[in-house]
């Protein structure tokens, strides 16, 4: 088997346990769009993985393209700068029954600033890591991360 399809099946398979997801799973999830038995094979190498094919399971997988293919991020996925109005966050705690989401973000950036000791701040930058881990945390993508950090006023627009 060629070194690259070795990898990009070794990928596939990383990526799908790193979801704690069987390929039946995938399957149902997918309603029938990946079958778990074409899955295994692209898993093992035993299958071409067409185009059209990969870009279905990087969609599905909500990972770009190129991870899947390379494994590194390309350089179009570069994420704008992610800066936390801490002044804004502050009267957010004191609103009463934020939803559980805006409880888990305010939750994770008081961590940060815990961590880093920067309890003197206005701005918190959110590093690219502290936004996958939020990500994951709330269960959204990165741009309905800003999206929501948008709509609370948290949000700072980097000139």
């Amino acid at each position: 088997m060629n070194q690259g399809i070795e990898e990009i099946s070794a990928r596939l398979r990383a990526i799908r346990r790193s979801k704690n997801l069987t390929l039946a799973e995938i399957e149902q999830l997918s309603k029938g769009r990946l079958h778990a038995v074409s899955l295994g094979s692209y898993e093992r190498g035993d299958r071409a993985l067409t185009v059209k094919k990969a870009l279905e399971i990087a969609e599905f997988y909500e990972i770009p393209l190129a991870y899947l293919l390379t494994g590194k991020k390309a350089e179009s996925v570069l994420r704008q700068r992610t800066m936390i109005d801490l002044r804004r966050l502050k009267s957010l705690k004191a609103k009463e029954d934020p939803s559980l989401t805006l409880q888990i973000v305010i939750s994770f950036i008081a961590g940060i600033i815990k961590a880093r000791q920067d309890f003197n701040g206005e701005v918190l930058s959110l590093r690219e890591n502290d936004c996958e881990y939020l990500t994951i945390s709330i269960g959204c993508s990165y741009e309905e991360l800003r999206q929501l950090l948008n709509v609370h006023g948290l949000l700072i627009s980097a000139k």
